[in-house]
């Protein structure tokens, strides 16, 4: 951390988004509100993405660890222009939404994954080949 004294947040009360949309005002446990401009929200959500998932592993010492979050519901859509990426959703309790834009070449290759990673199919191998 830097030298100059921190803005110490150790609890959140509520969110807003200002009429305009251009900042989402945080306000905790500080006597004023932490005003977050739009064109800083992207970044942020990658950051506190990262920094949950290295606070886990550090605290519990443990490489593997993963940051996690429920899923409520998903939804795929498509978006149109070009090239018609997909849409992949998830809604999280509470409301909010996930959104991630995937080239549709990518589509075969993860649904191929997420069969096997769930068993419904089985990994074919060669007569006389073994895996290790």
């Amino acid at each position: 951390m830097s030298s100059s004294p921190a803005l110490a947040i150790h609890s959140l009360h509520d969110f807003e988004l200002t009429a305009d949309g251009q900042y989402l005002m945080v306000n905790g446990n500080q006597p004023n509100s932490v005003a977050l401009h739009c064109s800083v929200m992207h970044e942020l959500l990658a950051a506190l993405s990262n920094a949950i998932g290295r606070s886990e592993r550090i605290r519990q010492k443990a490489a593997s660890v993963k940051f996690t979050m429920p899923c409520e519901a998903w939804e795929i859509g498509r978006e149109s222009g070009d090239v018609p990426h997909l849409v992949v959703s998830f809604r999280l309790p509470g409301g909010a939404e996930l959104s991630f834009r995937l080239h549709p070449a990518q589509a075969a290759h993860m649904t191929e994954v997420m069969s096997f990673a769930t068993g419904l199919a089985k990994l074919r191998r060669p007569g006389g080949v073994s895996m290790q």
